[in-house]
């Protein structure tokens, strides 16, 4: 397992979560795949979104049975197609979605992403959300290649993963 990429700056009850990534695919690709909500279901949320500054941004996870998740309100901060975007989260504070080509010659694209997650709570709240976005940024990869999750058996399927990570996020933080 690989946690090199990710890191967490801590500042009283505050936490800035930072995660990157990088997929063998194009920044339109990847930015298709985080603002359409066609896609974003494939590996994160069903998505209500106005992409403008000031827009909405809401959410609202697959991750638990239907029907009894709710929709978590967010607003667009900042947004520069197919660069940048930013939005908050009733839930997971400010999130900052940064995409850079990569070069890798004619032949492949490749885009780094960086996601920043600046939130509030309690200290076992950090290696618990940077499991759940290492999931995500996993089950991102698997959309970009054609695939998607099964959410209706997301909790027993991902379940020891995501425990095997907090515990991995939470061995590697600062006390």
């Amino acid at each position: 397992m690989n946690l090199l990429g990710d890191a967490v700056l801590h500042g009283g009850e505050r936490a800035t979560l930072r995660l990157a990534r990088e997929y063998p695919h194009s920044v339109a690709t990847v930015w298709t795949a985080l603002t359409d909500p066609a896609l974003t279901r494939l590996w994160w949320a069903d998505l209500r979104a106005d992409l403008r500054p000031g827009g909405r941004f809401d959410l609202e996870w697959l991750t638990g049975p239907p029907g009894e998740l709710e929709w978590w309100p967010g607003e667009v901060t900042a947004f520069d197609p197919p660069r940048l975007l930013e939005h908050t989260n009733s839930e997971h504070g400010l999130l900052r979605w940064e995409l850079e080509p990569l070069d890798v010659g004619a032949l492949r694209a490749r885009t780094r992403l960086r996601l920043t997650n600046d939130l509030e709570g309690e200290d076992e709240w950090v290696p618990m959300s940077l499991a759940a976005w290492h999931l995500h940024l996993d089950q991102l990869e698997v959309a970009l290649d054609g695939g998607n999750v099964d959410w209706s058996a997301w909790g027993t399927a991902s379940n020891l993963r995501l425990r095997e990570l907090r515990a991995a996020y939470a061995a590697h933080l600062p006390r």
